[in-house]
Formats: structure tokens, sequence, C-alpha cells
């Protein structure tokens, strides 16, 4: 009797870290000692309008990362966010809002506030569903058994949302992050 109840908790222990190894592994993929460099598509949808932008994003570390897009690039450094808008040359300096939760906290694996289901595994890659449930906000991140992204699916409420999906990845060689430095822009400081 004793015998079955053993098997049965080891098996389930066991269970439980593999289901949970793969966050793990996304977090690895995406955060290496030499930095991370992923080519996007973001697809934004807020209501009946919707928009889809190529970007490149570059992470070297945690609290350390740069998002470039046509029109403007998003550069983080710790708890300073700078916005460089390209078209009105204007660099907007600001302080990250602590507890605010945004697309990076999930890219850099900062998963304190989110909470996974059980993952859901393919024959090539894995879902994990997730809810940050003091934003209301829910989706997935999708990657290969590598850890390697695919795709990160935000909701946000009803009819917005907004879906990253990965065209290219590589490691190292970061270019966009160490040459960030806006030549001649009209410098807007709202840090108080």
């Amino acid at each position: 009797m004793i015998r079955p109840l053993i098997f049965n908790v080891l098996f389930i222990a066991v269970s439980v870290s593999q289901s949970n190894q793969w966050p793990q592994k996304f977090i690895d993929a995406m955060i290496d000692s030499n930095g991370v460099s992923i080519s996007v598509s973001i697809q934004q949808k807020q209501f009946t309008s919707s928009s889809v932008e190529a970007a490149v994003i570059e992470i070297l570390k945690k609290k350390h990362y740069i998002m470039d897009l046509p029109t403007e690039t998003i550069f983080v450094l710790e708890d300073t966010i700078q916005t460089w808008n390209k078209v009105a040359n204007q660099l907007i300096i600001d302080q990250l809002i602590e507890g605010d939760i945004n697309i990076f906290h999930l890219l850099t694996g900062d998963f304190k506030d989110v909470t996974f289901d059980r993952p859901i595994e393919g024959k090539k890659d894995i879902s994990m569903n997730f809810n940050v449930l003091d934003m209301g906000y829910s989706g997935h991140i999708k990657i290969k058994k590598s850890g390697q992204p695919i795709e990160v699916k935000v909701i946000y409420g009803k009819d917005q949302s907004m879906l990253i999906l990965v065209t290219g990845y590589h490691k190292g060689d970061l270019k966009l992050y160490n040459a960030f430095n806006p030549l001649n822009a009209e410098v807007i400081d709202l840090r108080e």
C-alpha cells in the first residue's frame, strides 16, 4: 500500500518539475552573456484598428534592452527608458514605473507576477498559457524545445492584443544596443 503511494508522489513530483522546465528554457534562450537579438513582426489589435510593424529587439540582460522600429527606438537601461522619435528627432527620457508589467518583462523572463498553466507540448514546440492576474492580462508564449522563442501573445482586454512573431534569432553580436546614440536630438527629460 505504501509503495504505490510513494510511486504516485514521485511520479507527480517528476511530472511537475518537468512541466516547469519550459519557462526556464525560455529564459536561458533569451538571456545570454553575449546578448540575444530577435527580429520580430509585431501585430497589434486595438478594438477595430490593427497594425503590423517589423522590429529588432536586442536584449543584453534583464533591464538592458533595445527595440528598434521604423519610426522610433526604445532603449532601456535599468530603470531609465529612452524613446527616440526618429521622425521628429526627439529623445524622451523617463523612469520605468515600478510594478508596471510590459512585453519586455515576458521577453526577459521576469515572471514574478505571471502564473503559467500546464504547458502544451507539441512535436517540435511548447505553448505556455499565462495570466497576469493583477493586470487582467492573459496570453501565451510559444517556444521551440530548445527554448528559442516562436511567438508571444498578450491579451490586454476585449479586442486588445499584441502578437510578436519571431522571424529571426541569434546570440551575440549586438549592433543596435551598443550603438544607440541619437545625434542632435531634442531631449525631453521627464524624470523627477
